[in-house]
């Protein structure tokens, strides 16, 4: 009898320790999933400062890359004026008001890709790929062995994070290296819910992670952000009562297609980023930063 309470009393102790550590747990993840650290010292002005800064950190904020004549024109194409706005608590899908070509990563985050673009609207489009060209030659001839060899284009589309918008899922657009650009259409900032990244994670420089941390791009219209396609990043939910419209460039080599793993890559990714968020967060509070 005495050993059988003994037991009793040890796998009660381990359930309510059990308890305890997932309750802890939750607690911490909900703590560094509100925590929106802005973007510091990867703002530049020029593409080798650029490159610089997408070697240390994986990400770099370019300033004044496309003209307010070229933002205009955008705004005037047909996929922008047929972009879901309305808030995330509205179903827009019930209601029929969402057109074709539109799909949602989350709840309140909408995205249409270049085959379902009218021609008119490809042709501005790559007007602005023209102004990001300089960069991808940059980047991508680096690797002097291969230069530009098997680059391609693996994805251009607009989104809109629209308010009340949730967060993405933290991941990689590749297993491998490529290059990633967002062309904000408002400015980015923490509270609209702008791109967060964990600086160092494009070479799994761990500490670097840790101590850097998850920041949120902060740009202007006319900017444009470049992060190294291996970095963990997430697009935030939107608090603010506007729209967070943008357009994204993907680059890649043939022989490298994103994403580079299956669903059990992307979840292993996710729940790493996830860790690593809490424990950069953590480091974060220790050290005051």
């Amino acid at each position: 009898m005495k050993a059988r309470r003994a037991l009793e009393r040890r796998r009660l102790g381990i359930a309510v320790a059990a308890s305890a550590a997932a309750g802890a747990y939750t607690l911490a993840s909900r703590y560094a999933d509100r925590q929106r650290r802005p973007l510091k010292g990867c703002d530049i002005s020029t593409v080798p400062a650029a490159i610089s800064s997408l070697h240390a950190n994986g990400v770099g904020v370019v300033d004044g890359v496309v003209d307010a004549s070229l933002i205009r024109q955008l705004k005037a194409t047909t996929v922008f004026k047929d972009m879901p706005t309305r808030s995330a608590g509205e179903d827009v899908r019930r209601a029929g008001s969402l057109s074709p070509g539109w799909r949602a990563s989350a709840l309140g985050r909408y995205h249409r890709r270049e085959e379902t673009f009218d021609e008119s609207d490809v042709k501005v489009f790559e007007r602005v790929e023209a102004k990001l060209w300089p960069l991808v030659k940059a980047f991508f001839e680096e690797d002097k062995e291969v230069g530009m060899k098997g680059i391609y284009r693996s994805e251009m589309q607009i989104l809109n994070a629209v308010p009340g918008s949730k967060d993405q899922t933290w991941h990689s657009d590749n297993r491998s290296r490529g290059l990633s650009i967002i062309v904000p259409l408002v400015d980015f900032t923490p509270e609209n819910g702008a791109t967060q990244l964990l600086l160092g994670s494009h070479n799994k420089s761990w500490p670097r992670v840790v101590q850097q941390g998850a920041q949120v791009v902060h740009a202007p219209v006319g900017a444009v952000a470049a992060y190294d396609s291996r970095t963990y990043h997430r697009g935030l939910g939107n608090q603010t009562g506007e729209g967070r419209p943008a357009l994204i460039f993907c680059y890649d080599r043939e022989w490298s297609p994103p994403p580079g793993c299956g669903a059990t890559g992307s979840l292993a990714n996710a729940n790493l980023a996830h860790l690593l968020n809490m424990v950069s967060t953590g480091w974060s509070a220790v050290v005051g930063s």
